[in-house]
């Protein structure tokens, strides 16, 4: 009897999501989708197979009760998607301690604590099974305009390296640097050639993970910007104002 192979999607409710479980749709047996609003989710994958889905009402803010809804999970997962970011507002929470609190919690504190345990639940079948978390060029050198969120995307980009070590020939584990990408709760400005649609981002996540990337750049304009902006010596780059 063949096994069912089965998903974890934390950020539901994301486009990147969707396209994701479409390009998946045949390949796994179980999706157990985690977001913020199940109604709404539900509609965003109603075109699915619905005997293959599992949804879960999940807060990331409550750090406890998505560790119960994980536990809840099957001990045999063979991928796990973290989708799950928000930028939030650097000038508010240099004033507001609380907004603050949240985006080290979303981006950083409660990803990491819950990657943590999702591994456990996992095959250790280094063929197949893999983790991909989506991180940001915004964790690869700081910038004043995204202080915090950086920051905190900078805390998960090491993270992944330092999983990446422990579970070596056991877990994939894949970092997905996307750049710009217009999806919910996102809509991007600035030179289009920068900023790729939900479909194309999922594509490029999808074939990444094909070729056993560990590293996968959305965008590779940004794989040379971030290298550019890399070799600016920090007393020049301090006074740029981007």
């Amino acid at each position: 009897m063949q096994t069912k192979r089965k998903v974890f999607i934390h950020g539901g409710s994301s486009l990147i999501s969707v396209n994701l479980v479409r390009l998946y749709i045949d390949e796994f047996d179980e999706f157990h989708i985690f977001s913020r609003n199940i109604s709404r989710t539900k509609e965003m994958f109603n075109s699915f197979p619905k005997e293959k889905f599992n949804y879960y009402e999940n807060n990331l803010l409550n750090i406890n009760q998505t560790l119960k809804d994980i536990d809840n999970l099957p001990n045999d997962l063979s991928a796990v998607f973290w989708i799950t970011g928000t930028t939030g507002d650097p000038y508010r929470e240099q004033e507001e301690m609380i907004l603050l609190e949240e985006n080290l919690k979303v981006n950083f504190i409660n990803p990491v604590i819950c990657v943590n345990q999702l591994q456990k639940k996992m095959k250790t079948d280094s063929k197949n099974s893999f983790i991909c978390v989506v991180a940001s060029v915004a964790g690869l050198r700081g910038r004043y305009k995204r202080l915090f969120y950086g920051s905190a995307k900078a805390g998960l980009i090491n993270f992944l390296s330092g999983l990446r070590q422990k579970l070596n020939n056991k877990i994939r584990v894949i970092t997905v640097i996307p750049g710009y990408v217009n999806t919910l709760p996102f809509k991007e400005t600035g030179p289009k050639f920068l900023i790729a649609s939900p479909e194309k981002a999922a594509k490029i996540i999808y074939n990444g993970i094909k070729k056993n990337k560990e590293i996968i750049y959305v965008n590779a304009f940004w794989k040379f910007i971030m290298k550019f902006i890399n070799f600016i010596p920090e007393k020049i780059f301090k006074k740029l104002k981007f």
